[in-house]
């Protein structure tokens, strides 16, 4: 108990790292970033800023909920983050085909229940894999400094 006050009082008191409610706070800011990638995908660019504000935005909501970023974290946030893109990916696909077939009718969930099926013609999928590989690309040359700093400043952190 004295060691707990003699840390409060000297500002050396430190938030502990939760696990649970960081992953969740990741999944929010990566989503924040998601739509970013979205919307900037329906004017018809794939940029890094995007892909770094999914990096981003992810590794913000861990520290938030999750109480402090660690190194477990970051990995986590670039994970979550490479599959946000994916799903981001396919999420554009799906408005497209809504945005194309929307006058025959079709919901935006039946654009999106023919994705499968869109994914078998080989010129789509060359521009799906295309697209992938530039904004992972993009992603990763723009938040490469970032996460660097980010990694260094946490392991200091730790050491101390």
């Amino acid at each position: 108990m004295s060691t707990q006050m003699e840390n409060m009082g000297s500002g050396d008191w430190e938030r502990k790292e939760n696990l649970p409610l960081g992953i969740i706070g990741a999944v929010i800011g990566i989503l924040i970033g998601t739509i970013l990638w979205v919307v900037i995908g329906q004017i018809g660019f794939i940029a890094g800023i995007a892909g770094y504000a999914i990096v981003f935005c992810g590794m913000k909501g861990y520290g938030i909920l999750g109480g402090k970023l660690s190194k477990t974290g970051i990995v986590i946030c670039i994970i979550l983050s490479f599959l946000a893109i994916i799903g981001a990916e396919f999420i554009s696909l799906g408005i497209t085909a809504y945005r194309e077939l929307h006058e025959y009718s079709i919901t935006l969930g039946q654009a999106f229940s023919l994705i499968p099926a869109m994914l078998e013609e080989p010129e789509l999928i060359g521009a799906v894999v295309k697209d992938l590989a530039v904004g992972y690309i993009l992603s990763i040359w723009a938040s490469w400094s970032s996460v660097k700093n980010i990694w260094s400043q946490t392991g200091n952190k730790q050491k101390v």
